[in-house]
């Protein structure tokens, strides 16, 4: 498995739930956190430790309630989680701010975090990322395939439980087929990342990490992702780039255009030809320009 250079540590919070935390590369460096992407888990790192050594950094990827080894939360929101990893930072004695990272849906929990608390965030990357679904603001800019999967998310999640108990079970008996069955829903761009042996059994072992808990941790993530935030956007203050594709097939560019103006200090890279997981080819690229920061 590419991954198999991250080790597991799990936090205890304080209501006695337990969230994992996957680390990559030497305690001792300074620490990156990475936000995974909805339906899947910390596992999506790029597996190249000899890159962590070289520009003497770690990643710290914890896993969402009911994702992988952290217990399930049902009244997780935003917010909630945004103070369990900080609570786990000062377990794991990660001082200092630190660089987020956000993948997806994993965006929107790092925009929430750098918001709720500015200052222990030194610089946002957001890959790929996700729009805040419940601001009443944001819904007007949000293309009409989002628009519906809010609405149902809203008025017909009861839907979504038994979904997610059964993707779980298929995950876990078939990952390679539910891969190449997920690719095949995308878009050119994400179909030829695929391709890339590398990337997808990055991809397919984040998927069937996600699904753990009988895929309690997706229906609960998505139902909050589409909950109002308790954060306007103006209140991340912290340097910002967003990376992102112009043949992205899940969030076209225009919305994320839209987000760029709404944040006070962003930039905005738009790549050409490269779709929603271009973190996973553009990495080293991504955190030098992190290391570059940091110093």
């Amino acid at each position: 498995m590419p991954a198999v250079f991250a080790q597991s540590t799990l936090v205890t919070l304080p209501d006695q739930r337990r969230l994992e935390i996957l680390r990559y590369g030497d305690p001792a460096h300074p620490a990156v956190l990475f936000h995974h992407g909805y339906a899947s888990s910390g596992l999506s790192i790029p597996p190249n430790a000899e890159l962590l050594s070289q520009l003497q950094l770690q990643i710290l990827a914890p896993n969402r309630p009911g994702v992988g080894h952290s217990d399930v939360h049902a009244a997780m929101s935003l917010e909630s989680f945004a103070a369990d990893v900080f609570f786990a930072l000062d377990a794991l004695r990660v001082a200092g701010p630190v660089t987020l990272l956000g993948w997806s849906a994993g965006g929107l929990y790092a925009q929430a975090q750098t918001a709720l608390f500015p200052g222990r965030v030194a610089a946002l990357h957001l890959l790929n990322t996700c729009l805040p679904l419940g601001e009443p603001e944001t819904y007007q800019a949000l293309p009409r395939r989002w628009k519906t999967i809010k609405f149902l998310n809203d008025y017909a999640s009861w839907l979504a439980r038994p979904l997610a108990r059964r993707l779980s079970q298929q995950w876990t008996r078939e990952p390679d087929r539910m891969i190449d069955r997920f690719m095949q829903l995308l878009g050119p761009a994400e179909q030829q990342e695929a391709h890339n042996p590398v990337s997808r059994i990055v991809l397919r072992d984040a998927a069937r990490h996600g699904f753990t808990h009988r895929g309690q941790g997706v229906y609960y993530d998505g139902r909050a992702l589409c909950r109002r935030p308790g954060f306007p956007l103006a209140a991340i203050q912290a340097p910002t780039t967003i990376w992102h594709g112009t043949d992205d097939f899940i969030w076209h560019p225009a919305p994320i255009r839209y987000l760029a103006s709404r944040l006070p200090h962003a930039t905005l890279r738009m790549l050409p030809g490269e779709g929603h997981m271009l973190f996973l080819k553009y990495w080293r690229q991504i955190l030098e320009q992190v290391r570059a920061e940091l110093k």
